[in-house]
This record gives C-alpha cells, sequence and structure tokens, in this order.
C-alpha cells in the first residue's frame, strides 16, 4: 500500500508538471511582450516546420532587415515569411516562403506587420491551437484537477499506509468515483459549452433573417433570381452601422450580413451585435471600397464545424454536382443586387497572390484573372463562362482542412437597382 500511494502521488505530480510545461511556453512569452502563433503551412519549411509555434516580437521599421523572418497580417490571417527586400521610401516589404519558389505577390505595408520572429518550437504550436479552443482548455483544467487529487490521495494514503496494512483497506472507491465524475462532466462540459456558443450564433442570424429578410416562398427554379430575397437594410443598420451588403449563396444556408470596418480584425470574431463570437461575421477586405465598386473584392467568413459562415462551401470540393447545382451567389446592398456566377475555386496559401485587392480594368488583372482560371478546380474547358479584365470579381475566402485556405471566384452577370 505504502507502494501504491506513492506511486499515484507520482502520477499526480507528472499530471501538474505536464500542464505547468505545455502551459508554459505558450503564456509565459506574454509578460515580456511576445506574441506566439502557431504555423499550419509549411510555406517555411524546413526552416519552421508545420505544428511549430513562432515567438513574435514588436519592432520598429528601421530595425526590420533583408533576411528576418516577420510575421504579418494578410486578409484574415497571419503569415510568417521572411523578408526579400525593403522599400524605405514606402515602407514597404516583399516577403517569400521559404519552401515557395516565387516572392509573395503583395508587398506588406509596414503598418500590417506584428513583429520580427525571435524564435520558434516545434510541435508545440498544434498544442497551442488544440488549446485556444474550449475543449482544450477544459481537459487541461481537468489534467490539473486530476493531478492535484491524485497527488492528495498519495498524500493521505502514504500517511494512512500502516493503518491501512493491517486493514487490508484498498484504494478509497469513493475518490476512483469522484475522478471518474470530474473527468465525465467534464468532458460533456467541454462539448456543451462549444454547442452553446454556435447555437448562439446561429439564433442571432437566424433571427435576423426571419426579421430583416424576406425570402420568395416559390422554389428558385420559378422565381426570377432578383426576387429571391430582400433586405431591410434600413432596420439592420440601426443594429450596425457597419452592414454593407448581404450574400446569399443560391440553394444552401448561406445568407448572412457584409460588415465593413476597415480592417481585417474586428469581425474576426465578433458577431453583428459587437459581442464576442467564435464564429465572427462575414466581413469584406478592409483595403476594399464598401460599395463594392472595385474590380476584385474578397469577402471572408469562417469555416464552422457546424457547416454555419462559409463551412458549406468545402462541398464545392468535396461533391462533383455541388457546382452544377449551386452555381450562383448574389450580393445585396442598399443600392442593387447583384449576382455572380462562381467560375473557379481552389486551395492557396494564406499570403497567396489570390489576396491582391483592389485592381482595375488591365493587363495586370487580365493576368490575375488568367491565374484564376489556371489553378482552378473546375474544368473551364466544358463551361462557358466568359471573364475578362473588364469584369467585377468577388472571392470568397474560407480556412481549409488543408492548413491552408479555400478560395471560390465568382464573376459579376447580372446588377438590378433596388431603388
Amino acid at each position: 500500500m505504502k507502494m501504491s500511494a506513492k506511486f499515484l502521488k507520482i502520477i499526480g505530480n507528472i499530471l501538474i508538471l505536464l500542464v505547468i510545461l505545455v502551459a508554459a511556453p505558450i503564456s509565459l512569452p506574454r509578460f515580456f511582450g511576445v506574441q506566439g502563433y502557431n504555423v499550419i503551412s509549411g510555406s517555411m519549411e524546413p526552416t519552421i516546420s508545420v505544428g511549430s509555434i513562432v515567438y513574435v516580437k514588436a519592432q520598429n521599421f528601421n530595425e526590420l532587415s533583408k533576411g528576418d523572418i516577420i510575421a504579418f497580417e494578410s486578409g484574415a490571417s497571419v503569415v510568417t515569411h521572411r523578408i526579400i527586400s525593403i522599400d524605405e521610401s514606402q515602407m514597404l516589404i516583399t516577403t517569400k516562403g521559404d519552401a515557395n519558389e516565387n516572392e509573395d505577390f503583395t508587398p506588406v505595408a509596414y503598418t500590417n506587420v506584428l513583429g520580427k520572429v525571435i524564435g520558434h518550437i516545434p510541435f508545440i504550436g498544434m498544442i497551442a491551437a488544440w488549446l485556444s479552443e474550449a475543449s482544450g482548455k477544459i481537459v487541461a483544467v481537468i489534467l490539473l484537477i486530476c493531478g492535484v487529487i491524485l497527488s492528495n490521495i498519495g498524500d493521505k494514503k502514504a500517511e494512512k499506509s500502516e493503518g491501512d496494512k493491517q486493514r487490508g483497506q484498498r484504494i478509497n472507491p469513493k475518490a476512483i468515483l469522484v475522478l471518474g465524475l470530474v473527468i465525465i462532466f467534464g468532458a460533456l462540459g467541454g462539448y456543451l459549452y462549444i454547442f452553446m456558443g454556435y447555437q448562439k450564433t446561429d439564433n442571432l442570424y437566424a433571427a435576423l433573417d426571419e426579421a430583416y429578410v424576406k425570402t420568395a416562398t416559390e422554389s428558385s427554379e420559378e422565381v426570377p433570381w432578383d426576387k429571391m430575397m430582400d433586405v431591410d437594410f434600413d432596420s439592420l443598420l440601426q443594429i450596425n452601422p457597419d452592414v454593407i451588403g448581404w450574400i446569399y449563396v443560391e440553394g444552401t444556408d448561406i445568407s448572412y450580413p457584409i460588415m465593413y470596418s476597415g480592417d481585417d480584425e474586428a469581425y474576426l470574431r465578433t458577431s453583428i451585435d459587437g459581442k464576442h463570437a467564435t464564429a465572427g461575421s462575414i466581413f469584406l477586405e478592409g483595403y476594399n471600397l464598401p460599395d463594392f465598386s472595385d474590380s476584385h473584392n474578397i469577402i471572408y467568413g469562417h469555416n464552422m464545424r457546424n457547416l454555419s459562415m462559409f463551412g458549406t462551401l468545402k462541398f464545392y470540393k468535396s461533391d462533383v454536382e455541388y457546382y452544377d447545382n449551386h452555381r450562383y451567389f448574389q450580393i445585396i446592398t442598399p443600392e442593387e443586387k447583384m449576382r455572380f456566377e462562381i467560375f473557379s475555386y481552389f486551395d492557396t496559401e494564406a499570403a497567396s497572390w489570390v489576396y491582391a485587392v483592389p485592381y482595375s480594368d488591365s493587363k495586370e488583372f487580365g493576368e490575375y484573372i488568367a491565374k484564376l482560371l489556371q489553378n482552378s478546380y473546375i474544368n473551364m474547358e466544358t463551361e462557358s463562362i466568359s471573364v475578362s479584365s473588364s469584369d467585377k470579381i468577388v472571392t470568397l475566402s474560407t480556412c481549409s482542412t488543408t492548413g491552408m485556405r479555400f478560395t471560390l471566384h465568382g464573376v459579376l452577370q447580372e446588377t438590378v437597382s433596388t431603388k
């Protein structure tokens, strides 16, 4: 029994130490002004492998040099790439991933630089990503509680070892029961927390849809596209003046307000009511004009596990018939309704050339469109969609299970005034 008590204490201390060792490299650097980011792309391999955590410290522009690895905002993502050259007059930085053949398509403005990478640790990034989720936090707390319980049981067992020997008493079954209940209810609580967060966001947008969106009751085949949906923007703007439009992918559950703040952070984890939400909002790229007048506009949305937001866009990749049945999406604004036909979609890196905006009718934009067609998963040889530099393009962007980004591209086909 003495050996058993000692064993329990050792196990408990190991669990406590394990939680501390895992949490320390994630949380402690923040006290020294260093931010950690997990790496989900292989663009910096072999220097920095997928699953690493990189440590980033803010730097003044004149402290950055060619060859430094920096972290910067790109759309709704954070990218870690190496500096290739610096334009001091414009405060622009040209970057490249070590594993990439070409430089990043768009130079990075210093205002988007988060800082210089001062170190990295392999594998910890995957743990950090997991711990950032509610389920990870709960498991860590459960392990810590189990460690404390086992350690205390071990102490008590050691104190009573002589008496236990005489009575032949085994480990108290009540302690095992308590431990089991902690683990079970802890796990259930984690799932419940995640579910409630998703449900709260779903209920919010469902209520908005019911109150401020009028949808045709007939099937989509029987209704002209511009009669499928009407949006009460006057009421929506009373809720949040950052509402600039509504997106609807025909025949799907993707039907949400589009937000615009001039940056790519405000609505990343914030819903239309201004409250924190894991699902965030659908929002327009900060470098675009809010009236969708640019030749190329980018709209971001999270790829949620419950298929909300842009979660169902993945079906374009997994179902060969999905594209044929869902070829169009609409962007509705207070002034007009626009219908876009999807002509391209594919996976790409977070700092990809795809995220260049805003463009205009030019040779460069024509070359950009050609690359969209070239990389597309759609066999455009069998399609009759015509796209040129004089057209308006909208890109829908979301996370991909490959650790990259999934982008879907539509060309404007029709416009109808709502005035």
